[in-house]
């Protein structure tokens, strides 16, 4: 399908819980037109889509009469398989070159590894206005199919700059990028060989990433940083884990919580490691949630009767106040004292 020069159409690829800031890349996009003409226009699905169409059809139609496709990716540990999708429907990757796809990523992060030979753009502000400046100015330099020359050649500093600014600053609001979470999360990932007849197999994959377990709450394992994967066992023996009381407790609760039994509060305390910033800081390990899904392979014989297999398991590490200065206070590992179990209590019947 050929394009016409009319309009500059730019495809915003976005995740769905990111539709907000791609509204806002459409708005400060679009702000960059002349004033009565739309030389520039931005499509976003789910508001550029009509009821009742085929948005599937509609989104290769639209795809395959864009100038340009921008990518918003604001978190790598998130599933990118629809939008990654979109890029390949969109790239030509049968031509030497590739200059129809634009990614804007969260600072600090990378582009996603698929487009790590196209444009990359981070979202601040100046390297935003870098991006916008050309397509502008020098937009046979942006993207490939455009043949009219400059698009808006008589836009003016004041319009890049708050174009770049209103981006950025909605990257920053944008709650895909980073959650807070005010409780340490441990996030397992188990497989279908995995062992869970005696409780939360030291097998257990360690899920790290904004939205699973923090590099901070691995400095508590003293295993933050590094390379290569970590398991449930590797944390355990970090803290000297394997055999306390605490270890034991956990397992009794995943067992009992696969079975959909209710249990107690646990009593035992997990102290951080040696070399953390929360050094000899005491943690109350909670079963939080465990995921489900359909069993593949035979459940060990040990484990509680169910037609789901356990996925991944979430473990809440909730810190301990800190004892006043000068009373000498402290928890035991193995004996806490009496203190409030609403968050325990709250989280003692596990969802399936």
């Amino acid at each position: 399908m050929s394009i016409t020069d009319d309009v500059f159409r730019v495809f915003i690829s976005h995740k769905h819980e990111d539709h907000a800031l791609a509204v806002e890349v459409k708005k400060a996009m679009e702000g960059l037109n002349p004033k009565h003409q739309k030389l520039i226009d931005c499509f976003v699905s789910g508001v550029d889509i009509p009821a009742g169409m085929d948005w599937r059809r509609e989104i290769r139609s639209v795809l395959a009469k864009s100038h340009l496709l921008v990518l918003l990716f604001t978190a790598p540990s998130k599933n990118w398989d629809w939008c990654l999708y979109e890029t390949g429907l969109y790239t030509r990757f049968d031509r030497s070159e590739a200059r129809s796809v634009v990614c804007l990523f969260t600072p600090g992060e990378a582009s996603p590894s698929p487009l790590a030979d196209l444009q990359g753009v981070p979202a601040k502000a100046d390297k935003i206005r870098a991006f916008l400046e050309p397509l502008c100015h020098r937009t046979w330099e942006i993207s490939d199919d455009w043949r009219r020359g400059a698009l808006v050649p008589e836009v003016t500093d004041n319009q890049l700059n708050a174009a770049a600014h209103a981006i950025a600053e909605a990257f920053c609001r944008s709650g895909s990028a980073s959650t807070y979470h005010p409780c340490h999360r441990l996030v397992l990932s188990l497989s279908e060989s995995d062992d869970i007849a005696s409780g939360i197999p030291e097998s257990a994959q360690v899920m790290v990433g904004p939205n699973d377990t923090s590099g901070y709450t691995m400095s508590l394992f003293d295993l933050a940083g590094g390379t290569g994967k970590r398991t449930w066992g590797d944390l355990l023996r970090a803290v000297d884990g394997t055999e306390a009381a605490w270890r034991r407790e956990l397992d009794s609760h995943f067992l009992q919580a696969l079975d959909e039994q209710l249990f107690p509060s646990i009593e035992g305390r997990m102290r951080a490691g040696g070399k953390s910033r929360a050094q000899g800081r005491v943690y109350r390990p909670i079963l939080y949630s465990i995921v489900r899904g359909p069993t593949v392979g035979p459940v060990s014989d040990g484990a509680a009767e169910t037609g789901r297999r356990p996925r991944s398991v979430t473990i809440v590490l909730e810190p301990e106040p800190l004892a006043p200065h000068g009373t000498g206070g402290g928890w035991s590992l193995d004996a806490a004292p009496g203190r409030s179990r609403r968050c325990a209590r709250r989280s003692a019947s596990v969802p399936a």
